[in-house]
């Protein structure tokens, strides 16, 4: 039986949710023992009485969350490139399905991977295939590890659910906006990988598809190390696997140019976020975060990957560029609370007709960056007020302390995007703070730039997942242009699996 909107003040106890849903229910523990949470959240509408708000499930038999599970009839090998979030639930599923699994990454597991980011955090010394954006876990292990998602699909629930098994907190099958934190992801994502290897499949690390040649709608893979005997080819990139990309492209694998988002880290004090969103009551609440859209300009504006408590984090891949990135952990205890603030960059920006015209814009906006912040990995900055006077050259100040480790410069940073981008979010900050007080605030500190938000090409496929120009090429999760974040890209990753597992007669 399932029973919403059961509500909660913020000095009850948990323990009375039991008490209420029985008594809606109009039955007893005695009589239905089983009881869970499916949905938690914050309503704060009105600041002098918000109130928690559940969905419970009770039962008289114990609850059945055994995951489906397709088998395939017959096994063919699978080649599955990139492991990332999409890579590694196509690999598990593929796995779990009977199939032979290869899964390769071009980064270091994640715990090598983690000395490595550390490492250019600290003495900026970049490693170009272990870093923010590549390794075991994928640009997501290092951003605060959020997994909602606007995609309405089973198959969330079905990955927050496995992402339990694997040691992820409970909490995150039920909580509206769940996380589990990039002090605890990695854990979870070494467990995957272990399950991956337990029911059979081979993991390697520090390997890359080479090459990929496409003759008569078939794709044949080369990889590092030698091997390119394979029936299936999942391409779950990325979205800065430029190299991949090029290589993609001159083999004459269909691919088309992607609109994505681009804008800076803007960074305010974790408590005045909190006392905007929950007035005297923040200090009875976790810290809060927000999610605000603006059309103020010409161009619309959102926030994303918003980091409660978190860092403005180093996240090139390249030599010679500045990216910028947000990361939270799980306590999301930090002083500050930090977003990208991003605009909508649309095809018609990009220089060229070209495929990969988009990769190439966002290098030239990455390499503006570095070059502004003076040519150390250290990024250029301005607080609030000066962006929206399009000065950006004053002290930082001492109010909002820029996290960003590797030191800040003071620079106009609207010098950095194409002009209609930068002028609609400084309309969007004001038009923000309207819906949340003290965003525009003067001292509010930003930082250029986050320009990898999503991927800026989009590799065609058909209805069945594959790709147009080859029918066991597979193109898969994020880099493919298929999702946005954790969850839809996991999500995509099973979809995928699913797709070749029926092709070898599962049912």
């Amino acid at each position: 039986m399932k029973i919403s909107n059961l509500t909660l003040s913020l000095g009850e106890s948990e323990g009375v949710l039991k008490t209420k849903a029985y008594k809606k229910a109009g039955t007893n523990e005695k009589n239905s023992p089983f009881f869970r949470i499916t949905k938690k959240s914050v309503d704060a509408r009105d600041k002098s009485a918000i109130k928690w708000v559940y969905s419970v499930e009770i039962s008289d038999t114990p609850f059945n969350d055994e995951l489906p599970c397709l088998r395939a009839k017959r096994k063919g090998r699978v080649l599955v490139v990139g492991a990332g979030p999409a890579g590694l639930f196509c690999a598990l599923t593929l796995a779990r399905g009977g199939m032979d699994v290869t899964l390769i990454e071009r980064g270091k597991p994640v715990d090598e991977r983690k000395k490595d980011v550390d490492l250019f955090a600290s003495e900026r010394k970049l490693n170009d295939d272990s870093n923010v954006q590549y390794g075991e876990g994928g640009a997501g292990a290092f951003s605060d590890g959020k997994l909602n998602t606007q995609v309405n699909s089973p198959l969330i629930t079905r990955v927050l659910r496995d992402f339990v098994r694997f040691g992820a907190p409970e909490e995150i099958a039920y909580l509206s906006k769940p996380h589990i934190g990039s002090d605890k992801l990695p854990g979870v994502v070494k467990n995957i990988r272990e399950e991956i290897k337990r029911l059979g499949g081979r993991v390697f690390f520090s390997e890359k598809l080479t090459d990929v040649t496409v003759s008569g709608g078939f794709a044949k893979a080369k990889t590092s190390f030698g091997e390119d005997n394979f029936d299936e080819l999942v391409l779950a990139l990325g979205h800065s696997s430029r190299d991949t990309f090029y290589m993609l492209n001159s083999r004459g694998v269909q691919m088309e140019q992607k609109a994505f988002a681009m804008g800076y880290r803007i960074e305010h004090t974790q408590s005045l976020i909190n006392y905007s969103q929950y007035g005297k009551s923040a200090n009875l609440l976790p810290p809060a975060d927000y999610k605000l859209v603006s059309h103020a300009g010409e161009r619309s504006v959102f926030t994303f990957c918003m980091c409660p408590g978190g860092v403005v984090m180093p996240a090139a891949s390249e030599e010679n560029t500045v990216v910028t990135n947000g990361m939270s952990n799980y306590l999301r205890d930090g002083l500050n609370a930090n977003s990208a603030i991003i605009s909508e960059i649309k095809t018609d920006d990009f220089p060229s007709a070209s495929p990969l015209a988009g990769v190439e814009f966002q290098r030239e906006i990455e390499r503006k960056t570095f070059i502004a912040g003076g040519g150390n990995y250290s990024a250029p900055a301005a607080k609030v007020g000066d962006f929206l006077r399009k000065t950006g050259f004053s002290s930082l100040g001492n109010e909002v302390k820029p996290t960003y480790p590797l030191g800040v410069i003071p620079y106009p940073l609207h010098k950095l995007l194409p002009e209609g981008a930068a002028d609609s979010i400084a309309k969007a900050i004001v038009d923000m703070d309207k819906r949340l007080k003290g965003f525009a605030s003067e001292n509010a500190v930003m930082t250029g730039t986050e320009t990898r938000t999503s991927s800026p090409v989009r590799i065609t496929r058909n209805d069945k997942f594959a790709s147009v120009s080859a029918e066991n090429l597979y193109p898969c999760g994020e880099g493919a242009g298929y999702a946005g974040g954790i969850s839809s890209a996991a999500a995509d990753g099973i979809k995928v699996a699913e797709a070749i597992l029926r092709k070898y007669g599962a049912e």
